[in-house]
């Protein structure tokens, strides 16, 4: 069975700031004001928020915060395990959390309008088993994203309804 996975269930707010700031320590680096804003803007966010969107975020809570502090954090968060740097289009990066502190997902994407939905398969996951069994392989990780047109946002028409 196919269910869509709601991107805004998120892991426990405090235990990702703690994993980050120990991060930093690691790296002899502290927790700022600045990073701090940011890592609440991409967990209010939700899953697969650009750069952009998270600094218009930031900026509404303070306008000191640029483009480029934006991108050094995300690029922290994502050294510290917290967000995974996804590229659904040529255009721009996308993010999200870690697979290891939300629930394992694929993605559908739409060519058109740049939707993406998140959905967990376990037909799916069993076939992807199997696969890597008859090849040789034993899967330890995967990335499932699939494109197409969207029926909802882009007016899609099942050719089957007709």
């Amino acid at each position: 069975m196919t269910e869509a996975i709601d991107s805004k269930a998120l892991p426990n707010h405090k235990a990702v700031h703690k994993a980050f700031d120990e991060y930093l320590g690691k790296l002899g680096m502290r927790q700022t004001k600045q990073r701090r804003l940011i890592l609440d803007a991409v967990l209010a966010l939700g899953s697969h928020v650009d750069a952009e969107a998270i600094s218009k975020k930031v900026r509404s809570q303070d306008d000191s915060i640029g483009l480029a502090t934006v991108y050094r954090s995300l690029q922290l968060m994502t050294g510290a395990g917290i967000l995974v740097e996804r590229h659904f289009d040529r255009d721009r990066a996308h993010f999200e959390l870690n697979d290891s502190l939300t629930q394992h997902h694929d993605h559908f994407i739409c060519t058109k309008c740049g939707k993406i939905v998140e959905f967990f398969d376990q037909e799916l996951e069993a076939l992807q088993e199997k696969i890597a069994e008859r090849l040789g392989f034993r899967l330890t990780d995967h990335r499932v994203d699939l494109y197409g047109d969207c029926r909802d946002t882009c007016g899609f028409q099942d050719p089957s309804s007709h």
